[in-house]
């Protein structure tokens, strides 16, 4: 086309002028082409990224929605149906996205065949959602096809959602009478059909003047004469009376619309729903209004499906919540829907994954207790079959969960029917003993008052019974107020005196040990919340300074302070932070003295509530070398992330997360290992990424001196620095396929942001000398992408030692460089704060050097200050 319009314009021209405009022509269409196959093969990355992400986590809406919009962008049909049908059979989709799938295929739709598939879609769209735009594009459709049968019963099933709308509801009555009227409009008075379908016509006009309709009133003319021409007076006055009571009814319904219309909040809209049905409810108690369709909300939800639909909608809605799932369940069992069919209803919704671990073990309880309700306990193969189904649970729980497992009320639930149904009283309690192999199960008092109440009404030997509440008392450490009073009553009702007393004093220790711990606990955490409340008494530098001047004063401050407080009040300040067993010494320009590891060891409160006994008497130093402390995490970090990644290199006995530390860049932690083993492995992991952030692991030293740098700072040979690394190549395996060639190699370190974004750096060490000078001589200069690369022999440069002249206004212990101003600077002139190039010196005001008077310089100021 452009060619042909070139020889018009240009038809006085030479032809190897036209010739020229081809050939750009030609290069305009190349570029073109390059670019859309350049766009596509984005367009392909961009699908093939969005499956992944699906893959891991399926359940992510807007992933969905960019995959779908991503294939219409490459024009694969077939790709975007089958995209579309994932998603739907997944969860429901927004009447944004439905209005969307059904727009295009309403442009596609021309075969019968394709008839039926829109009529299918328009019955899961309406399912899924109630939405006037869906329902209006569904009656332009059914007017569409032609066909007066196949509009006339699909607009049937769009009055039976929306014909009792009172906003709406109008809109598609007046669409089935135009069909009804065209339909009349083709057949002569003499055809057999023309009164039937004047009677169409006229049911059309009296359902609308029947029904509480907004502008309903517009069609009674049309009414009143097509009615006195079929019917006689009696018949119009009996619609007048139902007309008169829908136009009442209108009125009383219309405020709740209205605020359905102009509200936003769905706590508000469920309120206003529910105000709502009761007004429906009251009014289609009176006579006067029984004529009328009941309202539009119960007109719907008995037409658009019964409960179980309902309930379909509702797992669709929220696939990963128990509680729709177990409803489907009750109600199939309500129905007496077989086994099978329950049992797959369970099968479904186990598959979907539940979204928490309580979410997960609630569905599981639902299904335990309705195997429960369908067991013969006379029949030994239904028992076997129960004991198959808890095994299941627990271990199910256990794989998907992990140690979130670990407190479960399955096991508890068996064990009861062991004792109480099954008859089997041994192998109940063989399901305890192992209840109390897992975390902290053992010192939780729920699994002991449950195990001590079903062995006593049991019956058995009291001795065993007494042993067991002994026992049942040593390991309890959450609440032992609770096994203390079931012992005491066991021995109340059936014990000897010396029974008695035993129980007594035990019971009275434990009790006492408990109560001092709590106590301790509780004070804690008071002093920790009070302690923000006591900046204005905390000794701030500037004050430190002014009493250091004067010992006296200080001596005196400090001696009314032990008169407030009482001598050895404890007026001590503590530090709050999250460290373990935290030993350091104040400066001398602190204010408090800290408490060693030994004063921290004798506080129960800081022992781990939920740890075996036997690890209560461990040391400090074993603790401090068991701790490892990790820097560089996400602000948020993700602690179960973060307890499964460390958990990889030991057992771990406590971990405790300092979120958003700004000082660190992060959040830290402090994790305590059962051994320093642990730590030694976990080391050798440093820099290993936790959410595409790399992890800053190193030992916890308890007196906080200043970490050393862990790698070399002189030359080693067998080490290159790279430098203009492409960041696609950042990876051990990328830089392990370019540079293992040379030679074996012992270590990759690749340099990085705080954040985990690689700095185009790396050091590659061999294991000797030998392999280092050839990968050197072979890769420096080396194209790697779109990069040179630059190597060299690893030799850091030493660091400049910093400056020690101090300027006015800035604190000695400040002049090594830190951070750290004081307010005096804010206000001294800049020319004071630099440093003079006079090399004269001054000495209390006279002349060291003997030079006879002269004026003193900015340096000689500053030094008489800082004197």
């Amino acid at each position: 086309m452009a060619i042909v319009e070139d020889e018009v314009r240009n038809d006085s021209e030479e032809e190897n002028e036209i010739e020229v405009y081809v050939e750009e022509d030609d290069a305009d269409q190349d570029s073109d082409d390059s670019e859309i196959d350049d766009d596509d093969e984005l367009l392909e990355r961009k699908v093939a990224e969005l499956e992944g992400r699906i893959n891991e986590d399926p359940y992510n809406y807007d992933d969905h929605i960019d995959l779908i919009q991503t294939l219409w962008s490459l024009s694969e049909l077939d790709k975007w149906r089958a995209a579309f049908d994932r998603l739907q059979q997944m969860t429901i989709l927004r009447p944004e996205h439905w209005l969307l799938r059904l727009q295009t295929e309403e442009t596609l739709a021309h075969s019968e065949q394709s008839h039926d598939f829109m009529a299918y879609l328009f019955q899961q769209a309406s399912l899924d959602c109630y939405s006037i735009p869906i329902l209006s594009l569904w009656c332009s459709w059914a007017m569409s096809t032609g066909a007066p049968d196949v509009a006339r019963a699909q607009l049937s099933e769009v009055l039976k959602l929306a014909g009792s709308n009172p906003f709406s509801g109008k809109l598609f009555w007046d669409t089935r009478l135009e069909l009804e009227k065209t339909e009349l409009e083709t057949l002569s008075e003499d055809e057999e059909n023309y009164k039937a379908q004047n009677e169409r016509v006229l049911w059309c006009l009296e359902e609308m003047v029947s029904r509480p309709l907004l502008r309903g009133e517009e069609a009674w003319q049309q009414f009143n004469e097509l009615a006195l021409t079929l019917h006689d007076q009696k018949y119009v006055d009996k619609v007048k009376k139902q007309h008169d009571a829908a136009v009442d009814y209108l009125q009383k319904i219309t405020p709740y619309e209205d605020k359905l219309l102009t509200t936003e909040s769905p706590e508000e809209k469920c309120k206003i729903y529910q105000e709502y049905i009761q007004v429906v409810d009251e009014l289609s108690q009176q006579e006067k209004y029984s004529e009328c369709d009941s309202s539009r909300i119960l007109m719907e939800s008995a037409s658009r499906a019964t409960i179980r639909r309902v309930l379909d909608a509702c797992v669709r809605r929220c696939p990963r919540k128990h509680t729709f799932w177990t409803l489907k369940m009750q109600q199939a069992e309500h129905e007496e829907k077989d086994f099978d069919e329950v049992k797959s209803i369970f099968e479904t919704a186990l598959s979907k994954g539940m979204e928490t671990y309580q979410q997960g073990e609630s569905l599981w309880m639902s299904y335990l207790e309705y195997c429960r309700r369908q067991t013969n306990f006379d029949s030994e193969s239904d028992v076997e079959r129960l004991r198959r189904t808890f095994r299941l649970a627990w271990d199910s729980l256990a794989e998907a969960w992990g140690d979130e497992a670990n407190d479960c009320e399955v096991p508890l639930f068996w064990a009861q029917l062991e004792y109480k149904r099954m008859n089997d009283p041994k192998q109940g309690k063989e399901i305890f003993e192992e209840i109390f192999k897992y975390g902290e199960n053992k010192s939780m008092s729920k699994y002991w008052e449950a195990l001590l109440q079903l062995e006593s009404t049991r019956g058995g030997s009291e001795q065993k019974l007494r042993e067991l509440h002994r026992r049942a008392l040593q390991c309890v450490r959450d609440y032992p107020p609770a096994v203390a009073r079931m012992w005491r009553e066991l021995e109340r009702t059936r014990g000897p005196l010396p029974a008695a007393r035993a129980c007594a004093q035990l019971c009275d220790a434990k009790l006492k040990e408990w109560r001092e711990n709590y106590q301790a606990m509780k004070d804690k955490m008071m002093g920790s919340k009070q302690k923000s409340k006591q900046g204005q008494g905390k000794k701030t530098k500037s004050d430190t300074k002014v009493k250091s001047r004067d010992n006296k004063d200080l001596k005196g401050k400090r001696k009314s302070v032990e008169e407030e407080h009482g001598e050895g009040s404890g007026v001590k300040r503590k530090k709050c932070d999250m460290e373990v067993g935290d030993g350091t010494k104040e400066s001398d320009t602190g204010g408090g003295v800290k408490r060693s590891h030994e004063q921290d060891d004798e506080d129960p409160d800081t022992k781990r509530q939920r740890r075996d006994s036997s690890s209560s008497s461990s040391q400090p130093a074993s603790r401090e070398a068991c701790t490892l402390f990790v820097s560089n995490l996400e602000f948020k970090v993700n602690e179960q992330h973060l307890r499964d990644k460390l958990s990889e290199f030991g057992n771990i006995v406590s971990m405790r997360v300092k979120a958003g530390v700004k000082a660190f860049g992060g959040s830290i932690c402090y994790c305590q290992y059962k051994t320093p083993d642990s730590v030694e492995e976990a080391l050798k992991h440093d820099r290993t990424p936790l959410d595409g952030r790399p992890m800053f692991l190193s030992r916890y030293s308890a007196n906080k001196s200043k970490s050393s740098f862990k790698y070399a700072t002189t030359v080693e040979r067998n080490k290159l620095f790279v430098k203009n690394l492409p960041y696609d190549q950042c990876t051990k395996d990328a830089l392990t396929k370019t540079f293992d060639k040379y030679g074996s190699l012992k270590d990759i370190r690749i340099v990085t942001f705080k954040d985990g974004k690689p700095k185009g750096l790396a050091y590659i060490e061999y294991e000797n000398e030998e392999s280092a000078a050839k990968a050197l001589k072979e890769t420096d200069g080396l194209q790697l992408g779109d990069r040179k690369l630059q190597v060299a022999i690893s030799e850091p440069p030493p660091k400049a030692a910093p400056t020690s002249t101090p300027t006015l206004g800035q604190s000695k212990r400040d002049s090594g460089g830190g951070m750290r101003r004081t307010q005096l600077s804010s206000f001294i002139p800049s020319v004071l704060q630099k440093p003079s190039t006079s090399k004269s010196s001054v000495a209390n005001g006279s002349h060291a050097n003997g030079e006879e008077n002269r004026p003193l310089s900015n340096t000689d100021f500053r030094n008489m200050l800082l004197k």
